[in-house]
């Protein structure tokens, strides 16, 4: 038996949108440190046991990296906490942050 991203199956790649589609949620309306304010989620891999996600990220240029991963370790339990009342899991994931790349970002709307 392999498990490869694809033999994961539709439902696995169905979280992985959903726990990012609502990460991105969150941090965007519920979160309220300053930190964390531009952080955008680009991607979410989760395991094939569905323990743990590993949460991709990315920072507009000019912010302090090491600030916004002190950040999100912060925030970390009440965005899983938050998860776990929002998407119907027997076990709602460990998440892992793992930071992607500085990028421009646009004027907030």
């Amino acid at each position: 038996m392999k498990y490869e991203k694809e033999g994961a199956g539709y439902r696995h790649q169905r979280l992985e949108v959903s726990i990012a589609d609502e990460l991105r949620l969150l941090l965007r309306d519920d979160v309220s440190d300053p930190e964390l304010d531009r952080v955008g989620v680009t991607a979410v891999a989760l395991s094939p046991d569905y323990k743990n996600a590993r949460v991709h990220f990315v920072i507009p240029r000019g912010a302090v990296r090491a600030n916004v991963e002190r950040a999100v370790g912060r925030a970390t339990p009440f965005l899983r906490r938050r998860l776990a009342d929002s998407i119907e899991l027997k076990r709602t994931p460990d998440l892992r942050f793992v930071f992607e790349a500085e990028v421009d970002m646009g004027e907030p709307e």
